[in-house]
C-alpha cells in the first residue's frame, strides 16, 4: 500500500467541516433561486431576450452561452404523474468498450452493446439480445492518414452509434402496433464530439442524426435518461433572470451566484412521479439538431416513490413533444420503469448489464488474441511499462 491514509485522515476530516461549513450557503442560494423560479415562470419573451443577448455577448467565445430556454409551460409548476397505458412496451439499449492499448499485445478495439425489451400488460418475460460484438482491428480502423492512433472520443462515438443501431434493429423487429414503444438511451441524445477535430464533429454528428431520423421514422418514442445529472441548464436561465437586459455582459455571465447549486436541487420540491416544465436547451453546436427536426428538450423527473426524492433529467427530441400523449406515455414508462428496481428504469439496468465488459473478459479476449497470435508465427508482447505495471499488480495482489 502506497497511500498514506494517516496522512489523508486530517484531509478528510477538513472536507468534511467544509461540506457541512456550505450547507447554509447552500441553502440561503436555493432560496433566492427558488425566489427568481416563480418570478419568472411565466415570463417567457423577458427571459427570451436575456437569452438573446447572452448569446450576442458570448457569440465570439468557443462555447457561447449555455443554458435552458422555457418553452410554453410555467417553470415553477410541478407537472404530475401521468396515467400510464395499461399496455406499453420499453425497450433500452447500452454499450461498452475496450480501449486500443498502445502498450498491451497489439493494437484493437471492441464494442460490446446490449439491449432488453420489456412488455408491461402482457405475460411475456423480458426479451434480451446481444448483437455480435465489433472487434476492430484492421489498420484503416485504427489509425488515421498521418498514422496517428483512433482517439478515446472517436471509440466512444463508435459505441454511441452502435447504441442507437441496437435501438432501431429491435424497434424493427417488434413490427410496431398500436401500443406506445418507448425507445430509451442511458444519457444524453446529442452525441459528445467536442473532444474530436472540427471535420470530425461534423461527419459524425450528420451520420448520427441520421440514426436519430431512423428511429423518429420507425414511430417508437425516444428518449435519454440521466441519473443524478450535475447539469445547471435552468440555473444558468435564472442568473440571467436576475439581470437587468443591459446589465448582461461578459463580466457579469461570468460570475455564477448559483455555482454552488445543481438543477436537482432547484427542483427538489417535486412529488414522487412529477416533472418539471420542459426547457429546451441553448447551446453551440446544436443546431444540427434543430435542422433535422429534433432539438434537444429536456425535464427533470422525480422517479422515487418514496419521501426521498430521486431525480434524474429527461431528454426529449422535438419532435415527441409535438405529440402530448406521447410526452405522458414516455412519463409514466419511466416511472413506472423505475418503481421496478427502486429509483433507476429497469431495462437501463439489464442492458447495461447485458452491454458490459468486466475485467475477467476483457482478460479472456487478451488470452485468445494471445493464443492466435503464437498460431500465427508472430510474438505477443507488452510494453515494458506495462509488464512492469503487471507484476506489481500481481504482487500486490499476492500480498493481499
Amino acid at each position: 500500500m502506497t497511500l498514506e491514509l494517516n496522512q489523508v485522515a486530517p484531509q478528510v476530516k477538513a472536507m468534511g467541516r467544509a461540506l457541512a461549513e456550505q450547507s447554509p450557503l447552500r441553502e440561503e442560494t436555493l432560496k433566492d433561486a427558488l425566489s427568481l423560479l416563480h418570478q419568472f415562470s411565466t415570463e417567457f419573451t423577458a427571459l427570451d431576450d436575456r437569452i438573446r443577448q447572452a448569446e450576442r455577448v458570448q457569440q465570439s467565445q468557443r462555447f457561447g452561452w449555455v443554458g435552458a430556454a422555457p418553452t410554453n409551460e410555467a417553470l415553477s409548476t410541478a407537472y404530475p404523474l401521468p396515467s400510464c397505458p395499461e399496455r406499453i412496451t420499453v425497450i433500452a439499449g447500452d454499450g461498452s468498450q475496450i480501449l486500443p492499448d498502445p502498450h498491451g499485445i497489439t493494437l484493437y478495439y471492441l464494442i460490446n452493446t446490449g439491449s432488453i425489451i420489456y412488455r408491461h400488460g402482457s405475460n411475456l418475460k423480458p426479451e434480451t439480445y446481444n448483437p455480435l460484438p465489433q472487434l476492430c482491428f484492421n489498420l484503416e480502423e485504427l489509425v488515421d492518414e498521418q498514422g496517428r492512433l483512433i482517439s478515446p472520443g472517436e471509440v466512444n462515438v463508435k459505441r454511441d452509434f452502435a447504441e442507437l443501431e441496437v435501438l432501431i434493429d429491435r424497434v424493427n423487429y417488434l413490427n410496431l402496433t398500436a401500443e406506445p414503444v418507448i425507445a430509451l438511451l442511458d444519457g444524453q441524445l446529442s452525441l459528445r464530439v467536442i473532444d474530436l477535430p472540427f471535420h470530425q464533429q461534423e461527419d459524425f454528428q450528420r451520420q448520427y442524426i441520421t440514426r436519430l431520423d431512423a428511429l423518429q421514422q420507425s414511430g417508437a418514442l425516444l428518449a435519454g435518461y440521466i441519473d443524478r445529472p450535475r447539469s445547471t441548464f435552468v440555473l444558468a436561465l435564472l442568473h440571467l433572470a436576475a439581470l437587468e437586459l443591459e446589465a448582461i455582459s461578459e463580466a457579469s455571465l461570468h460570475f455564477n451566484p448559483f455555482r454552488h447549486l445543481t438543477d436537482i436541487d432547484l427542483f427538489s420540491f417535486l412529488g414522487p412521479g412529477e416533472r418539471s416544465a420542459i426547457f429546451s436547451v441553448r447551446a453551440k453546436g446544436l443546431e444540427k439538431y434543430t435542422q433535422g427536426g429534433h432539438t434537444i428538450h429536456f425535464c427533470y423527473l422525480n422517479v422515487s416513490s418514496g419521501d426521498l426524492p430521486k431525480l434524474a433529467r429527461i431528454e426529449l427530441p422535438a419532435w415527441l413533444l409535438a405529440n402530448r400523449q406521447a410526452l405522458d406515455a414516455v412519463h409514466a414508462a419511466i416511472v413506472r420503469q423505475a418503481h421496478i428496481t427502486g429509483g433507476y428504469p429497469y431495462v437501463l439496468a439489464r442492458a447495461h448489464e447485458l452491454a458490459i465488459i468486466s475485467p475477467e473478459e476483457r482478460e479472456a479476449v487478451e488470452m485468445m488474441l494471445a493464443v492466435e497470435m503464437r498460431r500465427q508465427g508472430l510474438m505477443p508482447s507488452l510494453s515494458p511499462k506495462q509488464f512492469n505495471k503487471t507484476l506489481l499488480g500481481h504482487r500486490e495482489s499476492f500480498r493481499l
